[in-house]
């Protein structure tokens, strides 16, 4: 009988493991914006956090949703983040390679603000 050689085991996840937000994208669900945000470690390892905003206006919800993500703690940045919409909101296979610059602005302010006031508030 041959004997198996003992695989290395996976490297854990680290719960203090710094994450970084690479893209956002937008859904419409009836009268709201659902925001899934794609974050990224520096291990490699991914994670999508979504959140649906309460509202149809697409500024406030990338808004809402930056506020939200900034609050976790252990995301610390979003520097280079693309917004775009999700597929099925494009009309073509180019719409859906469209980035939305402006909302990747205001989703990189509110980020920056909330994750200041977050880091003021642990001092």
């Amino acid at each position: 009988m041959a004997r198996r050689t003992p695989r290395p085991a996976p490297a854990p996840i680290r719960a203090t493991s710094m994450w970084r937000v690479d893209q956002v994208f937008l859904a419409r669900r009836g009268m709201r914006v659902e925001v899934t945000c794609s974050l990224v470690n520096d291990q490699g390892g991914l994670r999508n956090l979504s959140i649906t905003a309460p509202t149809d206006d697409p500024t406030q919800a990338v808004r809402h949703a930056a506020r939200f993500i900034a609050g976790k703690g252990n995301v610390s940045g979003a520097r280079q983040a693309r917004v775009r919409w999700t597929r099925e909101q494009a009309t073509t296979e180019q719409d859906a390679l469209i980035r939305d610059r402006a909302l990747e602005d205001d989703f990189l302010d509110e980020f920056e603000e909330t994750l200041a006031a977050v880091r003021d508030q642990q001092r």
